[in-house]
């Protein structure tokens, strides 16, 4: 679909200085980053790697990388988190999710340092970046002699856009002003994740671990009940619906505004985005958390998103060594549109509505063991969807319906989604491999399609896979699908592997030369380039990698502050005479993510961190096309 390309890589329609004709590149490789071991270093973003093109003429160019901030939390109120109206909110709910937590409540305002997915928007203005905030890490106390309160799913989330401009000849970007995008229209966002620009020019981000609509039938989403001004009621009583989150919502510039619009017939998932295929119709979804799947929509019509058939994956496996290799199959969920899914939510439907549930095995009931959503943990459930509820279960508790109809459900933290275009490739990141997917571990999980083997230590440091995308596929009852995008097989491409005794970082427990707990992804179809980013528990500090298709070449390009994850990875591959590589720089010190190592980091170590979160971008790169 060549509109992908004129505008995700071209951003046609901006205002660019005239350009003499270059030769066309012929291939791009990048030297490798060192791992940083100064404490100087490794509190703040670094990269000394350096982009050398070969052109058509056999010319060959270095370009040397650097990384730039456009904006940080707080700043221009960027990550401000506001109620329906558009006011700071100043508190929170004294929501006890636990014991640590019975009784606390956080004062504001808050600006979430969790910058996540970003989508450069071309507008006849200018270009927009539009970047969402995935959650804020802790607060100070409303009681000052009690220590921070953890923040996450205790607030609504928000949304940024910030108009650009750019320096012709450097190529430096700046901020020339960001507003919240107004939530109101769909009453707030939740836990917004990664997210992707679409081929016709729009972002799409996914709402990350769905509240648990079981749990929270009977008690308030106290988090939502703060955008709308509704504490202390649950969904019954006029509070936060628990159906209306957990979707993918797009945002599109009108008028010289951001809209966004939540997607219903996409289903009900912890989304971290929604990759769209060739041809603007098949979308893949990473569906993150323990106990998870692989899910496929195809929408009715190109670049609309509004209605579609849904699917889930069967892993049907015919390797478990080396990450583990299988065919898929896919099952048909069912058909709907945004307004059909939409109107059950409005009319006020709970879980209760849509399955009955038992206590042990009964006559018609079956079991199912997946990720609930947030409130709730993995457990062994014993469900059965009610008369003519079968599309709101496919649409609303799309992993339960899934798993009831036989899909795989054992993945474990399924992460970002990207694809080759060209070589018909779909690639998935599976941040840990552990739990249901090894062999042997399945517990009381009622099915083992994954049997994977191996050293775990090996395998928690996670894998990227690989699927062929094909034409002229069916699904599990023999109907065809209608796509020519649809992924066949499923292969570790990239593995993670533990530290070999005495090599790197002294507190990574995976190899620091090695990708660990893959978790961002985007492709570069000029560079033939995949782009991973890191969320690793397993390296002190997270690095950005570039893995070349064609050559398997893996090159560290950059490392994040102690605390931090790369996250928002996007490829521009023209803006003026510029590319650039956008990621942001998410919780950086962050106390959670540092907790487990010794006082020497996370006490003084982390004292150097800024732990604001860092909207930026890595600069040197010429045009690609």
């Amino acid at each position: 679909m060549k509109l992908r390309y004129a505008i995700a890589s071209g951003l046609v329609g901006l205002p660019c200085c005239a350009m003499a004709a270059e030769p066309a590149i012929r291939s791009v490789e990048f030297t490798p980053t060192p791992a940083p071991t100064l404490m100087e270093e490794m509190v703040v973003p670094g990269t000394r790697s350096v982009a050398i093109i070969t052109f058509s003429d056999g010319s060959r160019r270095r370009f040397p990388l650097s990384y730039e901030t456009l904006v940080r939390s707080g700043e221009r109120q960027a990550g401000l988190v506001v109620d329906r109206h558009g006011k700071p909110i100043l508190a929170t709910l004294a929501d006890a999710r636990g014991a640590d937590d019975k009784g606390m409540a956080a004062k504001g305002p808050f600006h979430a340092a969790s910058p996540d997915a970003n989508s450069l928007l071309a507008t006849r203005d200018g270009p927009v970046l539009i970047t969402h905030f995935e959650y804020q890490t802790e607060a100070p106390n409303l009681d000052p002699a009690k220590p921070p309160v953890s923040m996450y799913a205790r607030l609504p989330m928000s949304m940024a856009a910030t108009r650009l401009g750019q320096d012709a000849a450097s190529g430096r970007l700046a901020a020339r002003g960001t507003a919240n995008v107004d939530m109101a229209a769909i009453e707030g966002l939740w836990i917004p994740c990664a997210g992707t620009l679409t081929p016709w020019n729009t972002h799409l981000g996914g709402e990350e671990y769905e509240p648990d609509a079981r749990s929270f039938q009977a008690r308030p989403l106290e988090a939502m009940n703060l955008f709308l001004g509704t504490p202390g009621k649950t969904a019954a009583q006029g509070g936060a619906k628990p159906y209306r989150y957990g979707h993918l919502v797009e945002v599109a510039m009108r008028g010289g505004k951001a809209v966004p619009t939540k997607h219903y017939a996409t289903g009900r998932l912890s989304f971290e985005l929604a990759d769209i295929q060739e041809d603007g119709r098949t979308a893949y979804f990473g569906d993150d958390g323990r106990d998870v799947g692989l899910f496929m929509f195809v929408a009715d019509r190109v670049g609309d998103l509004s209605s579609g058939t849904l699917y889930a994956a069967q892993w049907r496996q015919v390797d478990g060594t080396n990450g583990g290799a299988a065919r898929l199959g896919w099952i048909r969920l069912g058909h709907a549109s945004d307004a059909e899914i939409k109107a059950l939510v409005d009319r006020g439907i709970s879980f209760g509505d849509i399955f009955e549930t038992a206590e042990a095995p009964a006559e018609g009931f079956r079991p199912v063991y997946v990720y609930p959503g947030t409130g709730s943990k993995p457990r062994l459930e014993h469900l059965r969807p009610r008369p003519g509820m079968e599309n709101a279960a496919a649409f609303l508790e799309t992993r339960r319906y899934a798993a009831w109809r036989g899909a795989t459900t054992e993945f474990t933290k399924m992460e970002g989604q990207t694809h080759d275009g060209v070589g018909r490739r779909l690639f998935t990141a599976m941040s840990y491999v552990e739990g249901g997917m090894l062999d042997g571990q399945n517990g009381e999980r009622p099915q083992d399609h994954i049997r994977l083997v191996g050293d775990e230590k090996d395998l928690t440091c996670g894998a990227v896979y690989q699927s062929t995308l094909r034409p002229g596929q069916y699904d599990t009852e023999g109907r065809a699908i209608a796509s020519d995008w649809v992924a066949t097989d499923m292969s570790a491409l990239v593995l993670g592997a533990r530290r070999p005794e005495g090599t790197g970082g002294r507190y990574d427990k995976c190899d620091t030369d090695k990708v660990a707990n893959p978790d961002n992804l985007k492709f570069s179809p000029v560079l033939r380039t995949l782009f991973i980013g890191e969320d690793s528990g397993n390296h002190l500090n997270n690095y950005l990698w570039a893995y070349n298709v064609d050559t398997a070449a893996l090159t560290r390009l950059a490392w994040a502050p102690i605390g931090a994850e790369w996250t928002g990875l996007a490829v521009v591959e023209q803006l003026g005479r510029h590319a650039y590589i956008l990621s942001n720089v998410q919780h950086p010190g962050a106390a959670e993510d540092l907790a487990k190592y010794p006082p020497e980091i996370r006490d003084e170590m982390r004292r150097h961190v800024d732990q604001r979160g860092a909207v930026g971008y890595f600069r040197g790169l010429p045009a690609l096309r």
